[in-house]
């Protein structure tokens, strides 16, 4: 499994990242590529038949023969079924373009409170037990930066798209390690496109998150079909553009892959990432553990909870607690190590070494 940072850089990340804005020179604008070496079917994906049951209209009753109670009749069953259509529009009634949408992930459903309570109350013994692993930072530790504060707290960018299977999977680190600094409200469930792993994830649309420590401001870009769903704000735009590039030209000495790309993290201007961490780009497009579904979410989670059980092997989880481990010990080295039983614990303090001794650019 490679541990460099970058290795296995998914190559079609430039053209797939933000769908709201124009596309760049050299670009289709009708069909962004797509994520990953694999194309994946889709999930339950049915031929359609074209078979539609007709109803037989009564013909040859003339106006004339037709029973006047008939008339009436048909009159009450238009009332009734108008009253139907507006009970269920005020309720919120499941519609073809409400269903086309949620299929879309532009409305994802709420993510369970037990789902989430278990991701974000991972023992401190898992995190410790996993350390690093003899893995690479996946961040690229910069110098000369401006702070990127909010609130008086570092701020932690991410920017993604709910297609995008690298972000599917970096979601699941990134809560786990966020979830030890403050509270998520609002999550929501969702899983990558269908073509790209169909893994099971969240979506950070319409979610917040408190803490006394950083401050968090997700941004999902576009939906599972590729469409405009979020537009980040221009200052975070140009923080990718300077941090990750833009297109094929990647933003150096900060980004030392071959393009530009989604996920891209950054941690207080201190720590910037952009495209699928190495390891998780194996677990993607070598090994396929989580794809069409996976074992399942809360299977997940028990999983990341206990890596070294026979279900954490399964699917590596070790690979998501080294990544949550360096992001807590980012977030650490820019709080003033706050809260004390997270930055002094061992596995972020192991990680916080690696990053120490990282040569950083500007």
């Amino acid at each position: 499994m490679s541990s460099q940072r970058g290795a296995g850089r998914n190559r079609s990340f430039e053209a797939a990242r933000r769908g709201s804005q124009a596309p760049r020179a050299g670009q289709g604008a009708s069909t962004p590529k797509r994520l990953g070496a694999q194309a994946q079917p889709a999930r339950g994906a049915r031929p359609a038949t074209g078979a539609a049951r007709r109803y037989e209209r009564g013909r040859g009753r003339g106006r004339g023969s037709r029973p006047a109670w008939l008339g009436w009749g048909a009159v009450g069953v238009v009332l009734v079924v108008l009253v139907v259509l507006l009970v269920v529009k005020l309720s919120g009634g499941s519609s073809s373009s409400s269903s086309s949408s949620d299929a879309a992930g532009r409305h994802p459903a709420p993510a369970p409170a037990s789902l989430v309570s278990a991701l974000t109350t991972i023992p401190a013994s898992t995190f410790n037990a996993v350390g690093t692993a003899a893995e690479a930072s996946p961040f690229t530790v910069t110098k000369g930066q401006p702070p990127l504060t909010l609130d008086g707290k570092p701020q932690f960018v991410y920017d993604g798209g709910e297609f995008c299977p690298y972000c599917a999977m970096m979601r699941w680190s990134m809560i786990a390690a966020l979830g030890r600094f403050g509270t998520f409200h609002g999550l929501k469930i969702t899983s990558s496109a269908s073509t790209d792993g169909d893994i099971p994830t969240f979506s950070f649309l319409g979610s917040s998150y408190t803490s006394p420590y950083v401050s968090f401001t997700p941004y999902e870009s576009e939906d599972r079909l590729q469409q405009p769903l979020q537009i980040p704000p221009a200052y975070v735009q140009k923080l990718e553009a300077k941090y990750d590039g833009t297109g094929t030209t990647p933003a150096k000495p900060f980004n030392t892959g071959p393009s530009s790309g989604i996920p891209f993290l950054d941690i207080g201007n201190k720590y910037v990432e952009s495209g699928d961490p190495g390891p998780m780009a194996v677990i993607f497009e070598a090994y396929g553990y989580l794809n069409n579904g996976g074992p399942g979410r809360p299977e997940i989670a028990a999983a990341l909870r206990s890596p070294s059980s026979s279900l954490g092997k399964s699917i590596d989880a070790r690979v998501f607690i080294v990544q949550a481990n360096y992001i807590a010990a980012a977030i650490c080295s820019l709080d003033g190590g706050k809260p004390g039983s997270v930055c002094a614990s061992p596995g972020v303090v192991a990680a916080a070494k690696v990053l120490a001794k990282t040569r950083p650019v500007g």
